[in-house]
C-alpha cells in the first residue's frame, strides 16, 4: 500500500512538474488566461491518475507524457509546431548547414497531406524525377496519411547507398508514380551565379538560405559590379527557403537603409509586430527580376516580398508556395525541445505570407506544354523511356535529338519536337548541366530578359 501511495505522489509531482516546464506557465497563470484550463488539466490528470492505477498492464511514463504532448501538439492542426528530439533537431542543423544524407527533397504539411516544396538541385531526388507539389502517398509502400512530418522524414531517411520507394500523386495523372530512389550524401551549394552575355545582364540562383548563403551573395554582387552590371535576374525557384537571417541579410544588400524588409505578428509576448529593416547603404542599386515559383517558400517569400514591395524587383513566374510562420525552440531537455509558432511574416506592404503565397506581377508557365500531349508524357513517365536513355546519351546536341525522335516514334510516342527536346533537355541537365540557364526553352528567364531591355 505505501509503495503504490509512493509511486502515486511521485506521478502527480511529475505530470505537475511536466505542465509546468512545458507550458511555462503555472496553474493560476493558465486559470487567469483561461478560465476552462484548469478544469481540462484536471480531467488530464484524472485520466492519467486512471491509466496508472488501472490499466491492464504497467504503463511506460515516457510513452504516456510523449503521447500527450503530441496529442496537445496535433490538435492545433499546425506541422510546424511539433516535438524536436535528438534526430529531428539535427535534421535541421543539418539543412542550415547544406550538408545531410538523404534524397534531397523539402517537403510540409498541406491539407492533412505530406507535399513536395521543391526537390534540392541535383539531388537524387531531383533526378529521379520529383517535382514542387507532389503529393507522397506512400514511404516504402506503407501509406503515410496521417503521419506526422518527423515520421516520414525519419522513413525517408537513412544511409547512403540504400533505397527508399517513394509514390507520389502529381495532377494531371491518373495513376500515382513509384520512385526508387537511392540515398546519397547531399552538399548544397547555395549559390550559382553567371552574366549572360548576350543580354549583358547577371544571373543569380540561390538554392537555399543557409549560413554562408549571404556571404556567398555578396560575392556575386561583387563579380557583377566588377563587370559593370546593372541588370540582375535573381532566380528562386525551387528554393524551400532556410534562414530569416539569410534572406534579411541578402534583402539588405538591395535597399536603402531603413527600409522594411518583413515584419513579424503574433499573440500574447509576441503581439507586437516586429520589424526587421535595412541597416546597412545599399550595395547593388541595379534594375531586377525575381524568378519564382510553386517550390519558392519561406525566406524566398520573405526576400521576394521585401524587393517586390520596395519597388526593387518585379516578380515573373508562379505563385509562392505560402510557407511564412515564425517558429521558436524551446529546450526542455538536453536532447529534447518544442518548436512553437509564434508569429506570422507579413511584407512591407502588409500582406501575410503564410498559406496564401506571393502572386508574381508577370504570371508565366514554367513549362508550356500542350494539354493535348499530355497522355503521352505520362506514358513516357511510366515506362522510364527518357530516364533510360539518358543513362547512355549524356550530350544535349543535334544527334542526340535526333535519335531521341527515332525512339519516341518506335514506342508511338506523339511529342511535337519542340517539347521532345524540351523535355531531353531538362533530364540530361540533371546530370551533365553546362550553364546555369537555359535560353532555349525557360520562357519564365525569357521574360524576365525582356522586361530588363
Amino acid at each position: 500500500m505505501y509503495k503504490i501511495f509512493s509511486q502515486r505522489k511521485f506521478h502527480l509531482f511529475l505530470i505537475t512538474f511536466f505542465t509546468g516546464l512545458f507550458l511555462g506557465l503555472n496553474f493560476s497563470h493558465i486559470a487567469r488566461a483561461n478560465s476552462s484550463a484548469q478544469k481540462y488539466l484536471e480531467y488530464f490528470h484524472q485520466v492519467y491518475q486512471l491509466i496508472v492505477s488501472e490499466y491492464v498492464e504497467e504503463p511506460d511514463n515516457k510513452t504516456i507524457f510523449f503521447g500527450a504532448i503530441k496529442g496537445m501538439i496535433s490538435s492545433l492542426g499546425d506541422p510546424f509546431t511539433r516535438v524536436l528530439d535528438e534526430e529531428a533537431s539535427s535534421q535541421l542543423q543539418e539543412m542550415t548547414t547544406g550538408k545531410f544524407v538523404g534524397i534531397g527533397i523539402e517537403i510540409a504539411v498541406r491539407d492533412g497531406e505530406i507535399v513536395v516544396v521543391a526537390p534540392i538541385d541535383n539531388s537524387p531526388a531531383m533526378k529521379a524525377g520529383i517535382e514542387p507539389g507532389d503529393v507522397i502517398t506512400r514511404v516504402n509502400n506503407e501509406i503515410i496519411k496521417d503521419k506526422n512530418l518527423e515520421d516520414v522524414l525519419k522513413n525517408i531517411k537513412g544511409l547512403p547507398g540504400t533505397k527508399v520507394s517513394i509514390t507520389i500523386r502529381r495532377d494531371g495523372f491518373d495513376e500515382e508514380i513509384t520512385y526508387d530512389i537511392e540515398r546519397a550524401p547531399i552538399k548544397i551549394e547555395s549559390t550559382e551565379f553567371a552574366i549572360i552575355d548576350d543580354y549583358k545582364t547577371g544571373y543569380l540562383q540561390i538554392k537555399t538560405f543557409g549560413n554562408d548563403t549571404a556571404n556567398d551573395v555578396r560575392k556575386a554582387i561583387d563579380f557583377f559590379k566588377s563587370k559593370k552590371i546593372d541588370k540582375l535576374i535573381i532566380d528562386l525557384r525551387f528554393n524551400p527557403g532556410g534562414l530569416l537571417n539569410a534572406a534579411v541579410d541578402i534583402a539588405d544588400f538591395f535597399l536603402d537603409k531603413g527600409k522594411v524588409i518583413v515584419s513579424t505578428k503574433g499573440r500574447g509576448s509576441n503581439a507586437q509586430e516586429n520589424f526587421f529593416k535595412a541597416v546597412n547603404p545599399q550595395v547593388y542599386s541595379g534594375k531586377i527580376v525575381i524568378l519564382v515559383n510553386k517550390g519558392s517558400a519561406s525566406a524566398s517569400e520573405i526576400l521576394s516580398g521585401a524587393l517586390r514591395d520596395n519597388n526593387r524587383a518585379i516578380l515573373v513566374g508562379e505563385k509562392t508556395f505560402g510557407k511564412g510562420s515564425v517558429q521558436k525552440t524551446y529546450s526542455l531537455d538536453k536532447d529534447l525541445s518544442v518548436a512553437i509558432t509564434v508569429a506570422k511574416y507579413y511584407t512591407p506592404s502588409g500582406a501575410m505570407i503564410h498559406g496564401k503565397g506571393i502572386g508574381p506581377d508577370k504570371e508565366v508557365p514554367f513549362i508550356d506544354i500542350p494539354e493535348s500531349e499530355n497522355e503521352d508524357l505520362k506514358k513516357l513517365s511510366k515506362e522510364k523511356i527518357l530516364t533510360d536513355f539518358v543513362t547512355v546519351k549524356t550530350q544535349y546536341n543535334e544527334a542526340t535529338k535526333v535519335e531521341f525522335h527515332k525512339l519516341l516514334s518506335s514506342r508511338n510516342i506523339k511529342l511535337s519536337d519542340r517539347t521532345a527536346d524540351l523535355i531531353l533537355k531538362r533530364e540530361i541537365n540533371k546530370y551533365h548541366k553546362s550553364l546555369p540557364y537555359d535560353l532555349e526553352f525557360d520562357n519564365q528567364l525569357l521574360t524576365a530578359l525582356e522586361i530588363l531591355k
